[in-house]
């Protein structure tokens, strides 16, 4: 597989986390179904039709980032995996049923996305009309609920009509270097690397007949410069069903002939995060990208950021997670009436440390700060941005105060190396707006703090 080196290790170190193969669910977990044939599913896929006002949640956030993205010259074209149980609804245990809210659930979300401006690139009709989908290469792997090499593939030239016959995303795409990659098949089938479900099926069940998979291998006729450092104008932010182990990007870069970055995440972290985690990375920041691709599960679609249903690290306020990507997304300040000032005092009642209206110390302490105050309460539209060097430091943590309003703390990933990265904030409240901010850089060999202005978001974004 292409490992792609223009994903910088801060990225990839911020988005590592366990993936869902073999050993890393409980086996007395019953997420697994078993069907007919030996076919398995997993029970997560069981939509229902009360999810409705979630998914309409997220599908209004999509909608609104979606606004952002293009004014900030960035095309976003979406696609879903559809659900195994409705592509593969012949294999369903007579105890499950394919209900009419999730035969139609694709269709439903397609509409209310073109309704909202977003391009959903559709691949449940392609997946349920193929050829391929009751053949002896099926679409999906029996014993996991993603879709296998075949699959990947029909996703993959899928997504290249949908991009060839939109103007936008195709003018978007010839934008971006054309480069030669090759594919290749191997002569033997090798035993399938999907194989999560039968981690989470009751105690004593199966066996169950092994799969093979032909391996595909998709190669860049010429090798990446040496620093990895060439411009890259197309990104996949997805599921589990984007890793690498898929080959759902190789299969793109090879017939899309683009070098594309891969930014996905599984499912425990999520699409939200994933998005945020990209959208605030040296890698979005430095060179951005003409065309975004953001490939979803379907079943997730009906679980917003404030979803409690997931580790409480990744959830969120839906509002303010539009407010934080939108933030990253400025490629320009509009200025905000609020001013910003470095007080003198933490880190700054040392004039040594203040270079013109910038701060620049040596190594920093877990208590030590540097403290911002605003000449007015700041508003919801308005965030803070700066260019930070935080030496060793990977977190920055920013407190918000002010009279009459509750302290609230902020946690924001940094890469910790010696150059300077974009800060970018907002600062929401619960009440009238805070007007100061002190932000602790942890325990660095040095830190900066430059460029110090507050930013307005588009005035229509929560309208």
């Amino acid at each position: 597989m292409i490992q792609n080196q223009n994903v910088s290790k801060w990225l990839y170190c911020t988005l590592l986390t366990a993936s869902l193969g073999v050993g890393n669910v409980s086996a007395q977990e019953t997420e697994g179904i078993i069907g007919k044939n030996e076919w398995l599913f997993n029970k997560y896929e069981q939509l229902k039709s009360t999810d409705a006002a979630q998914t309409a949640a997220s599908i209004d956030l999509i909608g609104r980032l979606n606004k952002v993205l293009k004014a900030n010259g960035v095309s976003l074209a979406l696609t879903m995996v559809p659900l195994k149980m409705r592509i593969y609804s012949e294999y369903l245990p007579d105890s499950i049923k394919l209900t009419d809210y999730m035969a139609g659930n694709y269709d439903q979300i397609g509409k209310a996305l073109q309704a909202a401006g977003v391009t959903l690139i559709d691949l449940n009709t392609p997946f349920m009309n193929s050829p391929k989908r009751n053949s002896d290469t099926p679409l999906f792997f029996r014993l996991d609920s993603h879709w296998n090499l075949t699959g990947s593939m029909l996703a993959a030239e899928t997504i290249k009509a949908g991009i060839d016959a939109n103007k936008v995303l195709k003018g978007a795409l010839d934008a971006t270097p054309e480069v030669a990659y090759k594919i290749s098949f191997g002569k033997r089938k090798l035993p399938s690397k999907g194989r999560n479900l039968l981690t989470v099926l009751p105690r004593n069940s199966g066996p169950f007949a092994p799969e093979q998979f032909t391996p595909v291998s998709v190669t860049r006729s010429q090798p990446l410069s040496e620093d990895g450092r060439t411009p890259i104008g197309v990104t996949v932010s997805g599921s589990s069903s984007s890793k690498d182990w898929t080959g759902f990007v190789d299969a793109l870069r090879y017939v899309l002939q683009r070098d594309i970055s891969n930014v996905s995440v599984t499912g425990d972290i999520g699409p939200w995060v994933g998005m945020e985690t990209y959208l605030q990375s040296p890698v979005f920041q430095a060179n951005g990208t003409k065309l975004l691709i953001w490939e979803w599960a379907e079943q997730t679609m009906h679980a917003p950021p404030d979803t409690k249903f997931q580790d409480a690290r990744y959830v969120s306020n839906n509002t303010e997670w539009l407010l934080r990507a939108s933030a990253w997304v400025q490629t320009a300040c509009k200025a905000s009436a609020v001013t910003a000032n470095v007080a003198r005092v933490g880190l700054a009642a040392n004039a040594a440390n203040i270079k013109g209206k910038d701060l620049v110390t040596g190594p920093t302490s877990e208590n030590e700060f540097v403290e911002i105050t605003f000449d007015k309460p700041i508003e919801q539209l308005d965030y803070l941005v700066a260019r930070a060097v935080t030496t060793g430091s990977k977190t920055l943590i920013l407190e918000g105060a002010g009279q009459g309003v509750a302290t609230r703390r902020f946690t924001m990933n940094v890469p910790g190396d010696d150059a300077a990265h974009n800060v970018k904030s907002p600062l929401p409240s619960n009440g009238r707006g805070f007007t100061k901010v002190r932000i602790y850089p942890g325990k660095s060999d040095g830190f900066s703090l430059k460029d110090l202005q507050v930013c307005r978001q588009p005035e229509d974004i929560l309208k």
